[in-house]
Parts: structure tokens; C-alpha cells; sequence
């Protein structure tokens, strides 16, 4: 039997129920209704007015006869009234008065994230003298800026970016240098970043992208003209830019000779890795194998501007479409015309085992470039399919003329002439059939290189004319290459765990053909059998590469296993040197990347194995090289043994804006060959290799701090390298090791905070002792401050003071020091600026530094440009 109680509590429940009105008697929703005890402020319970005005309060207040009722809406003025503490029902009016709300101000964070994306905000990180994006970006926190290439936590970026579309294919630096800072809402660090969106699900990628989110798709740009004396000196950029949503262009003309080298900006710093197995490397095209050059004098480490003698024209157009379907059209055009002239004096020691010999020379050269690039490209990147074709051509060619004065006795004339031509095509399709990933990879690219050295008069007399004088040499060379790299992949993953087997099949082909004429009394004649080459060598590589994967949500690991048979076929001047060997190489390498949590991450790599190479080496006749320098290898396949591991640790916290990194790598090889010189008492070089073991290791270690202070707005950056290095050497017959340590360090404090003044202050500290033979060493040490302080005495006025210190331990060498100056006007809303520069105040006329190599030391003084002024016009649109 199931027996119901029924217990009345009703008597024991207060509800207070009722209805609200407006003066016209429409009911009022959504009005908070609350109650509490009469004289207390302690809220007990509240409740909303339904949509016909209604709302119904159950009270919990148990010791008290009254409470007190509050009505509140945005719309109405305030209502409070007490009412007997028993159920009950009322009718309330409410009169309409609107109601301020006291202003809040909600700050934007400087730096947050966002799943695997850091955003920068702009206008955090910029003051009143930032005019591009680049001046924004070398400021942030866990960003980098080498030169024009941008890295974050100390690793080049894999894309570059303007509203996710990338324009320029890695030459970011004419975007970067170009685009109003004004136009970029946020700068985007997109970690782990996997563009292809095919391989988003199946591959971890730990390289990260840059992103700049625009304020609004716009057409937008900058442009500059500068005009100076001594000589008559221009600067002119006009470089118009387009960013919209499925349509982006640039078009740029710039011309200077001031010193500012913008052939730069055409350079394109990806490495071409779009993934693991998918290394189609498409993005750059390296110039031939030269092999002459002038004798030349290394150029100074510091800013161009400062010694650059230049006079360059250059233009490019880059456009982008996509389309509704997804797919990408790319095309681009660029050429540049740069004649450049270098002087400067060089004093060369070169270390035997036994004696120390010293060259000076007097070196004034002449520079003529030309460069021209053409590409297109089509992609389509979806989540089942990735398709990429890229077609380019480029052309360079160079004349340029030389003189060295040879140890203050000896005139000598250099003229050289280089071409390089090259097609390439590129091709890349990927895409989903079932569960498995399919990829192919194809590229064929030609090349040509033609290349003459003539030098006056005639060098290596004993060598090339029974040791009796001439008047003329010239070397000639013709280099021609096919390279065609093919493979295909297939790619399975189960779970947290992925299979990718690789086959690949690449042939190259080469052609190289040299011939030394000498000029004696009017009469040429080209010389015999030790002084041409006519080589054409050959390689087919079959490889196999099994690859493995496991992810988890912390842990990623891959390992790789490598492994290719070559053919090798060499013929030198009819002979065949090497008639299809057979070599076997096997490469694995490995990597793990821990993620501990949104701040701190752990990596480690290793990988090993042997090469052979060196077909470009068969040549069995002399070329010279420079004036000074002739060899030739009349070599075998060359074999290397090599090991390479890195351990990293990547820090970061957005919110308190603290970055950092550390990376320790080692790297070791062994040779079966080794680079054999011979040095004359005129310090000419002959070069051959040796067939006697060598080896080399190295070990490295960087790291870096960086920090936002937001209410100083000041940003610090700390960086420092060493590394100490071994290598063997075989100089004049006897064999040496080499012993090298090095170390760096910058600290970089850029601050913003006043209206006033602004300034921004770098160190840079280094030092490299190398040991040779016999226990002899030498040493350079550096230690150079840059400060730019910048003082606003009007808010449209601004004065840049511009101050370089440089420290050597060259004896005899004062320290050196260089101030320039800008006033700027800046035109309202016009966003104009009217600029007078001057540069290099104090009329330094050369600059002195030390270089080390594996026997030289060599130093060098070289000619700076003179103190000149500048009235310029940069406008942005």
C-alpha cells in the first residue's frame, strides 16, 4: 500500500507580487526589482519585470513586519516604497527620465592572445616620429629585426602577411618600409602556424607567421623626394599600395644616390619550406656559381648610408588576385640598375707555420648591376586540396672595373663581367583521397652563367709565361646547369600517431668551360692543357624517406629517415673521371617539442649522417680566381660525415609582456679531403684539395630577454651569442688546427613615454680570439653605443640627433664617432613632412676594421661618404 501526505505550507510563504505602468499605462518590462530590510543596504533578492510588466518576489525575511521595494530601469527614474511583509499585490507608475551613465574607459591591452595568435596593438607601441610599420615592429617585444628580416623568439618568420595575404612571397621589406604605421590596427605573431590548410589536422608546425590587421581595406602607401649638394644628390620614392579583400597590388619606382641600397627590398628572406613534404623551395633563386671576382675591400658592419657611394634606379609592380573559388594569381616584375663605386686600403696577414706575410693594397672599384626579375604564380589552398605553380626568370648581369695599388709599387687594373640567366618552374599538388594525403613536388629550373676576368698586366708569371712578364690575362668561363627535383609522399595518420613514406628521383646536370688567354706584345693566345677545362658531370639521386609523427596536445615529435643512392658521372675534357659510381647516404634526424604551457615551451633536434659531392671540383685546369688567386681541385667525390643537435626553451607571457629564449646547439664534422693553399712571398694563392682527413665542431649559444613597460611605454630588449669552433687547415705544407672563440651581446631600451622627448639607446660588445699554428693569436674586440634622441618643440616639429660610437682594439686606431641631424616639419592633416638632414656632421672620411679568417687577418680602411645635407618631402597617401 503507497500512502500520500499532503502537508499545506502555503502559511509559511510571502509572495509579493504586482504590475508596473508608464504615465500612458503601457506595462514597463525588464525593470530590476529588489527588496531588502528597511534601513539595511544589503541586497536579499531580486527579480525582472516580465514583458506585460508583471514580476512576483517570494520574501526570505522572516524577523521583520515590513521590507523595502526598489524599482530601476535605464529609462525611468528611480521608484522606492516599504510594504507590509505578507503576500500581497500592487500596481506601480513609473515616470520617464533618462539617466547619464558616467563614462568608462576601457584601456586596450598592448599585447594579448588569442588561441595561437599574439596581437600587438599599434598604437600601444608608437609615437609621433613612426611613420611605417617597420618602425612599429622593431619595437615589439619577442620580435627581431636583422637588417629587413624579422624574427620572432630568435627564428625567422614563415609568412608575412597583410590581411592573410601574402603579396610579396617573402620580400616583405618594400611592404614593411612602405606602409603608413597608421593603417595597422594590430601586428599578428600567428604561432604554429601551418599555412597550408590541407596539412592544418595531420601536421604540427612550430614556425610562426606575421599577420598586420589593417584598419580598413584601403589603398594607402608613402613617397619621398630629396634633393642635396655636394655633389647633386636625390632620393625619390613613390611606392603606391592596395589591400583589399580579394585584391591587393604594389607598385614601387625608387631612386637615390644617398646611399640607401632599396635593391634590398626585392630580397626575400622565406626558406621556401611550406612543410615537412612540402619543400618545394620556390620562393628564391640564388645567383650561378661565380668564379672570378674582383679584388675587393670588406665593407664596414655598420649603417650604408654612412659609405654606400651608390647611384640606383629601381621599379617593381606586385599584384594578387583571388578568386571566388579560392584560387590565388600572383604576378610580379622588378628590375634595378645600381653602379656603386668602393675604395678603401687593405693590409693582409697571412699566418704560415713558419713566417708571417704582409700585402697592402689600394683598392678603387668600379660597379655596374643590373637585375632583372619576372614571376607568376597560381594556388589554390583549401582544406582538401593545395595547388601551387610557380613560373619565374631572372636575369643578372654586371660589369665592373678595378685598380689596386699592390704594396704602394704596383699598379694593377681588374675588369670583370658576369651574366646569370635562369628559368625556373615550380610546381606543388597536394590533396585528400580517403584518409590519406597524397603530395607531388616537381621543379626544373636552367641556368647559364658566362664570366670574364681580364687583369693588367699579366699575374703568375712562373706559372703561366716561363716567369717572364706580360701584359694582359684574361680568364673565361661559361657555366651551364639543369636541376630537375621530383617526389611524391603519401601521408596516414592514426589517431596521435602519422606514417609518410617519401620516394624521390632528381637529376642535375652541369657544364662547366674555362680558357686562360694571354696577352704578350699585341699578340693573344690562349694556353695549353693545364689552363682549360671543358667538364660536364652529372648526378641522379633515387630516394626513400619513411617518415614518422606523434602528437598530443603537448608533446609533438617527427623523425625522419633518410635515404638516397647516387649515380655520379664526370667527364674532363673528353676523359671520363668518373663513370657511374654508386654512393649511399643515410641522414636521419629527429625533433621533440614539449609544450608545457601557454608560457613555456621546450625543443630539441638532432640529426646525422654523410654526403658526398663536390663534382664542381673535377676540373683539372687552373682558374683564376682574382688577381691573387688561382687554383684548381682535379678532384674525387668528397665525402662528409656530420652530426648536428640543438636543444631550445621558448618563454612568454602576453599579459605581463615578458619574452624570452635560449638555444645550445653543437655541430660536428669529419672530411675526407681537405682545402690544400700555397702561399707565395706576395701573398698569391694557390688553391688544391688535399686527400687527407679533416674536421671541424662548433658549439653555439644564443639567447634573448625582451620586455614592454606600458607605463613607461619604454621596451627593453636584451641578445647575446657565442660560440668557440675547431678546424683543421693546411697552409704551405703543414698541417694546423684552428681554435675560435667568439661572443656578442646587445641591449636595446627604446622608450616613448613624453610628448616631449623620445630616445632610443643600443650596445653592442663582441670579441673573437682565434689561435693558429705555432700558438700565435689575434684578437678584436669591439664595443659600439648608437643613441637617437628625438625632442618635439612644437607638436608639429620634431629634431632627430643621431650619435654613433665605434671601439676597436686595432692599435693606432682612435675610436670614431658620427652625429646626423634631422629637423622635421610635419603639415597637419596633410600628413606631410618637410625634412632638412644632415649626415655625418662630423666629416668622418673612413672607417677601420678587422676580419678574421682560417689564416688572415686582415685589416681595412675604408672610404666613407662625406658630410652632406639633404631637403626632403615624404608624404603618405
Amino acid at each position: 500500500m503507497i500512502v500520500f501526505f499532503s502537508i499545506d505550507i502555503a502559511h509559511s510563504q510571502v509572495l509579493i507580487s504586482g504590475k508596473l505602468f508608464d504615465l500612458e499605462r503601457n506595462p514597463i518590462p525588464n525593470v530590476s526589482v529588489n527588496y531588502k530590510k528597511v534601513g539595511s543596504t544589503a541586497l536579499i533578492g531580486f527579480t525582472r519585470s516580465a514583458t506585460d510588466g508583471t514580476f512576483q518576489l517570494e520574501s526570505k525575511i522572516t524577523d521583520a513586519d515590513s521590507i523595502h521595494l526598489e524599482f530601476n530601469h535605464l529609462s525611468y527614474a528611480r521608484y522606492s516604497v516599504i510594504v507590509a511583509n505578507k503576500t500581497g499585490q500592487y500596481t506601480y507608475t513609473l515616470s520617464l527620465q533618462a539617466k547619464e551613465i558616467q563614462e568608462v574607459k576601457a584601456a586596450k591591452l598592448p599585447i594579448f592572445k588569442r588561441k595561437d595568435t599574439i596581437n600587438y596593438n599599434v598604437d600601444a607601441f608608437s609615437s609621433s616620429q613612426d611613420r611605417v610599420i617597420a618602425d612599429i615592429i622593431r619595437k615589439l617585444p619577442g620580435v627581431e629585426m636583422e637588417g629587413d628580416k624579422i624574427l620572432y623568439q630568435g627564428k625567422p618568420i614563415q609568412k608575412y602577411m597583410v590581411n592573410n595575404l601574402d603579396l610579396m612571397e617573402g620580400r616583405y621589406a618594400m611592404i614593411n618600409k612602405n606602409l603608413p604605421a597608421e593603417a595597422v590596427r594590430n601586428v599578428q605573431i600567428v604561432e604554429n602556424d601551418q599555412p597550408i590548410k590541407l596539412l592544418d589536422s595531420v601536421m604540427f608546425s612550430d614556425q610562426a607567421s606575421l599577420n598586420l590587421e589593417l584598419k580598413r581595406f584601403t589603398s594607402t602607401g608613402s613617397g619621398k623626394i630629396g634633393i642635396g649638394a655636394s655633389p647633386g644628390l636625390w632620393d625619390l620614392n613613390v611606392t603606391p599600395m592596395t589591400f583589399g579583400q580579394n585584391f591587393q597590388m604594389l607598385n614601387s619606382f625608387q631612386s637615390n644616390n644617398v646611399g640607401v641600397d632599396v635593391a634590398k627590398d626585392l630580397r626575400a628572406f622565406y626558406t621556401g619550406e611550406t612543410g615537412v613534404y612540402f619543400t618545394n623551395k620556390d620562393v628564391n633563386i640564388s645567383d650561378g656559381p661565380s668564379y672570378i671576382r674582383l679584388r675587393d675591400v670588406p665593407s664596414p658592419g655598420f649603417e650604408e648610408r654612412k659609405w654606400l657611394d651608390n647611384k640606383i634606379f629601381l621599379f617593381s609592380t606586385n599584384v594578387l588576385h583571388k578568386l571566388r573559388n579560392e584560387l590565388e594569381v600572383k604576378g610580379n616584375i622588378s628590375y634595378y640598375d645600381d653602379t656603386r663605386r668602393r675604395s678603401g686600403f687593405t693590409a693582409t696577414h697571412v699566418f704560415t707555420a713558419d713566417e708571417t706575410i704582409l700585402n697592402n693594397e689600394a683598392v678603387d672599384n668600379r660597379y655596374r648591376i643590373n637585375n632583372l626579375d619576372l614571376g607568376a604564380t597560381i594556388e589554390k589552398n583549401e582544406k582538401n586540396i593545395f595547388f601551387r605553380n610557380v613560373l619565374k626568370y631572372h636575369k643578372r648581369w654586371n660589369s665592373d672595373l678595378g685598380m689596386v695599388l699592390l704594396n704602394e709599387e704596383t699598379p694593377i687594373r681588374q675588369q670583370g663581367r658576369f651574366t646569370d640567366e635562369v628559368f625556373k618552374n615550380s610546381l606543388v599538388l597536394g590533396r585528400f583521397i580517403g584518409k590519406q594525403l597524397f603530395n607531388i613536388n616537381s621543379s626544373l629550373e636552367w641556368r647559364t652563367t658566362p664570366q670574364s676576368l681580364q687583369v693588367m698586366p699579366g699575374q703568375f708569371e712562373d706559372l703561366l709565361n716561363d716567369g717572364n712578364p706580360y701584359d694582359r690575362v684574361q680568364q673565361l668561363a661559361q657555366f651551364e646547369a639543369m636541376d630537375w627535383k621530383n617526389n611524391m609522399s603519401f601521408t596516414r595518420k592514426w589517431k596521435k600517431w602519422r606514417v609518410s613514406p617519401i620516394l624521390s628521383l632528381d637529376y642535375n646536370r652541369n657544364h662547366l668551360q674555362t680558357d686562360i688567354e694571354l696577352d704578350e706584345n699585341g699578340e693573344n693566345r690562349l694556353l695549353g692543357h693545364d689552363f682549360f677545362n671543358d667538364m660536364r658531370n652529372s648526378q641522379i639521386r633515387l630516394g626513400v624517406d619513411l617518415g614518422f609523427g606523434f602528437e598530443t596536445a603537448r608533446w609533438k615529435l617527427n623523425l625522419a629517415t633518410p635515404y638516397s643512392a647516387y649515380y655520379f658521372h664526370v667527364d674532363q675534357q673528353g676523359v671520363r673521371t668518373l663513370d657511374n659510381a654508386l654512393r649511399n647516404t643515410f641522414n636521419p634526424r629527429a625533433s621533440a617539442t614539449y609544450i608545457a604551457n601557454a608560457n613555456h615551451q621546450f625543443s630539441a633536434s638532432a640529426a646525422g649522417g654523410n654526403q658526398f659531392g663536390g663534382l664542381n671540383n673535377f676540373y683539372n685546369g687552373f682558374i683564376i680566381g682574382e688577381y691573387r688567386n688561382i687554383q684548381r681541385y682535379d678532384a674525387r667525390l668528397l665525402g662528409t660525415k656530420k652530426v648536428s643537435t640543438s636543444v631550445g626553451y621558448n618563454y612568454k607571457n602576453t599579459l605581463k609582456a615578458n619574452f624570452a629564449h635560449v638555444q645550445y646547439g653543437f655541430d660536428a664534422a669529419v672530411r675526407d679531403y681537405i682545402y690544400e693553399t700555397q702561399v707565395d712571398s706576395l701573398g698569391r694563392l694557390r688553391t688544391s684539395i688535399a686527400n687527407r682527413e679533416s674536421q671541424n665542431q662548433q658549439h653555439r649559444l644564443s639567447g634573448g630577454l625582451s620586455h614592454f613597460f606600458a607605463s613607461a611605454k619604454t621596451v627593453v630588449k636584451i641578445n647575446g651569442r657565442t660560440n668557440w669552433s675547431s678546424s683543421d687547415y693546411f697552409l704551405n705544407n703543414v698541417m694546423a688546427r684552428q681554435k675560435t672563440f667568439h661572443y656578442a651581446a646587445d641591449l636595446e631600451i627604446m622608450n616613448n613615454a613624453s610628448s616631449l622627448i623620445a630616445g632610443e639607446y643600443k650596445t653592442s660588445i663582441g670579441q673573437t680570439v682565434n689561435t693558429f699554428a705555432a700558438g700565435r693569436s689575434n684578437t678584436i674586440f669591439y664595443n659600439n653605443h648608437y643613441l637617437t634622441v628625438l625632442i618635439y618643440p612644437t607638436e608639429l616639429q620634431t629634431i632627430i640627433l643621431s650619435n654613433s660610437y665605434y671601439h676597436n682594439n686595432i692599435s693606432g686606431q682612435p675610436d670614431q664617432y658620427f652625429i646626423d641631424a634631422t629637423y622635421r616639419v610635419t603639415m597637419g592633416k596633410r600628413k606631410i613632412d618637410v625634412e632638412l638632414i644632415a649626415q655625418n656632421l662630423l666629416n668622418n672620411n673612413e672607417y677601420v676594421q678587422q676580419i678574421i679568417t682560417d689564416y688572415q687577418l686582415i685589416q681595412s680602411r675604408f672610404e666613407l661618404r662625406p658630410r652632406q645635407f639633404i631637403v626632403s618631402t615624404k608624404f603618405r597617401f
